[in-house]
């Protein structure tokens, strides 16, 4: 095992020792923590929090190194109709194409051939056209997966063609089916089986300017860093719109959801652990599952790490061992800053309509992209600064296509 992958989780182990040992001490009683007491635990916890994400990140470091490392034990070819048929490795036909939008993105159209331009042209610049790049968005939504909550946890389905259009949800679920004899059919339901949203991407875009100079540095990869940007701005966006979208030229987020169930806590800008108990076990047992995640913020956590039943247990559990994840009332929850935190004034305390958390099974959130990413290279814009520009484009759009797989928590 990587030494530093040893020693982070070793450091986490110990800070949730130090942590679990001061609740340990409240366990079973009806008092609360001590204010000095608290603020140490909230400390060990905040550290451990951070302690995870690097940990979390020199995981993947090490599996990408070990994927880099390994034989090739799998290859991939397909005909390249456009060059007479013959038979290519996928990969190398790739690095022709990333070659192709490297020279693209440092000398223009000018700096292609003509069979580089029409590997990546989709039409005529005099008619409008631009370049795409289908690899990019392969790339790009793993990168995302890694920042995003919602990206990370819900359903992606394959892209699609520009102009697609999905029609994922049920307006009126069917009746249940009803026991009968041999020769009965059971009761009869007339519905229109899909709603009225549709899912159909919808164009996200986001500008990056590359210094001239940076540019003619033959060490920096202007690939990496352009994607690596697009991938991060496109990525903050989809977020706050997959969480509280309006669905009008944009996804439909799941706390926006038509319909959608939600649990109010007994007791006015109160929550309690009796509140967080209800609302969790409100969700219907067919999505409550090992699927099933929290989504909520950071602060809504924090308030969560204290909470004790009547017996004096806790609702937050820590994930003690490597890989296992922290829980509430032992579901996983995942971390998103679009989720309002629902706390105000100093100090804080629970807005009355507030809705900090929602419960849910991410396979009925469906998120779509459409196929490719547009790239458009600008230079006479910003040629009195001495920069290129790049316009990115990326087509996407998401809801929540059963609106009881998921139940929102509400402050009174």
């Amino acid at each position: 095992m990587n030494e530093r992958i040893k020693a982070l989780q070793e450091r986490y182990g110990r800070l949730l020792t130090d942590a679990e040992s001061i609740r340990e001490q409240y366990k079973g009683k009806s008092d609360s923590m001590k204010p000095d007491e608290l603020q140490r635990f909230n400390g060990l916890m905040d550290e451990a929090d951070q302690v995870m994400a690097q940990l979390e990140a020199e995981e993947k470091s090490a599996k990408h190194q070990k994927f880099l490392n390994d034989p090739v034990n799998r290859k991939g070819f397909f005909q390249d109709k456009e060059r007479g048929g013959s038979t290519r490795d996928e990969r190398e036909v790739k690095e022709l194409r990333r070659v192709a939008w490297l020279k693209y993105a440092q000398h223009g159209l000018m700096g292609l051939t003509e069979s580089e331009f029409k590997d990546l042209s989709v039409a005529n610049p005099a008619a409008g056209g631009f370049l795409t790049v289908d690899t990019w968005l392969a790339e790009m939504i793993p990168m995302q997966k890694e920042v995003w909550a919602m990206r990370r946890i819900s359903r992606t389905l394959p892209p699609v063609p520009v102009g697609s259009v999905i029609s994922p949800a049920e307006d009126t679920a069917l009746s249940d089916a009803t026991w009968t004899t041999e020769i009965l059919t059971g009761a009869t339901d007339t519905v229109e089986p899909f709603g009225q949203r549709k899912l159909t991407p919808h164009s996200l875009a986001k500008r990056v300017l590359v210094s001239r100079d940076l540019m003619r540095n033959p060490n920096f990869d202007v690939e990496a860093f352009v994607r690596q940007e697009m991938a991060y701005k496109h990525g903050l966006p989809e977020e706050e719109a997959f969480v509280n979208g309006n669905g009008v030229g944009r996804p439909k987020g799941i706390l926006q959801t038509t319909s959608l169930p939600t649990y109010t806590t007994a007791a006015a800008t109160t929550l309690t652990a009796d509140d967080v108990i209800n609302w969790i076990y409100s969700l219907p047992a067919t999505y409550a599952n090992a699927r099933t995640r929290i989504l909520s913020n950071r602060s809504f956590i924090r308030r969560c790490r204290t909470l004790k039943d009547g017996v004096g247990n806790y609702v937050w559990q820590s994930g003690l061992q490597s890989g296992n994840p922290n829980t509430i009332l032992d579901i996983p929850y995942e971390l998103s800053d679009r989720v309002a935190t629902g706390l105000s004034g100093t100090p804080e305390v629970w807005t009355s309509a507030a809705v900090p958390a929602v419960v849910f099974d991410p396979r009925f959130y469906w998120i779509v992209d459409a196929l490719g990413m547009e790239i458009q290279r600008v230079e006479e814009l910003y040629a009195a600064t001495n920069q290129v520009g790049f316009i990115g484009r990326k087509q996407t759009d998401g809801m929540l296509v059963r609106a009881e797989a998921a139940y929102s928590l509400t402050i009174q």
